[in-house]
């Protein structure tokens, strides 16, 4: 049964996507009596499935030696990798933005860092402006720092990283039910979907960029971790050796352009 699930995913990302959003909203049921520190469990429960997935996806991939020594792109080559992480992500921020209506009381530690974050924009800002190359800098720098995360924990833990990705799917699912629950309207799609809808678009100029930086740091450890997965050939360890460095610059560049974005345009 698991097996078949596994197929049917691999054909069938539509699959992939409400499994996500099912696997994060069964985890806020499980830890509806675990108090203001919930979101931190549900990201733990949620792990064990996704993990197993993730890891079970690249176990059954019998033809990745000859995808990794193909002629065609970069992207292509890894295409199934990529795709899931970001599956998985936005599913995760629909998933985490339902718990956070089902109770937003198990939140608190993604309600604090949100408040961290504005309570650090606003240390940055004198007056009522922000200096552009204070606030590049502060970005940056923190971008930078997750961007390794994602990078050292794909690489030591293989699929790892599905931690960090399910932590910042949370912070942004949290985001989005705070935002609902400020605006005032007795019309529900408007406060429900219409709202979260747009705020969520309100982040995506930089906000896109950043998460592919992120998936790509993942990608280039990945891909590293499986080279200790599978009995691979000398050639296709240069490859792999390869790729994972490009990927690394790639996600290095989009982060720098992101920042560029919500500093000096946004």
């Amino acid at each position: 049964m698991y097996d078949i699930l596994i197929e049917k995913i691999r054909y069938n990302y539509f699959i992939l996507f409400f499994l996500s959003i099912l696997i994060i909203v069964f985890s806020t049921l499980l830890s509806l009596k675990s108090g203001p520190y919930g979101g931190i469990l549900i990201i733990a429960i949620s792990l064990v499935p996704f993990v197993q997935i993730y890891n079970k996806l690249i176990e059954k991939d019998e033809k990745i030696s000859e995808k990794i020594k193909s002629k065609r792109n970069l992207f292509f080559r890894y295409k199934e990798y990529f795709i899931m992480s970001f599956i998985i992500f936005f599913a995760s921020i629909i998933g985490f933005y339902i718990g956070y209506l089902i109770n937003y009381n198990l939140f608190y530690p993604q309600i604090q860092a949100i408040e961290d974050i504005r309570e650090n924009v606003i240390a940055l800002s004198y007056g009522h402006a922000i200096y552009p190359n204070t606030f590049f800098t502060y970005i940056l720098f923190n971008n930078m720092t997750v961007l390794l995360l994602f990078f050292s924990f794909s690489i030591i833990f293989g699929a790892g990283a599905i931690y960090l990705l399910l932590w910042n799917a949370s912070i942004i699912g949290v985001f989005l039910g705070l935002r609902a629950s400020e605006y005032v309207s007795n019309n529900i799609i408007y406060k429900f979907i219409l709202i979260p809808t747009v705020s969520l678009l309100e982040i995506l100029p930089h906000g896109i960029l950043e998460f592919l930086g992120y998936f790509l740091a993942a990608l280039a450890g990945n891909i590293l971790s499986i080279a200790f997965i599978k009995n691979l050939d000398r050639k296709t360890l240069e490859i792999i050796l390869s790729d994972s460095l490009a990927l690394f610059v790639l996600s290095i560049l989009f982060i720098f352009i992101a920042a560029l974005i919500e500093a000096y345009i946004i």
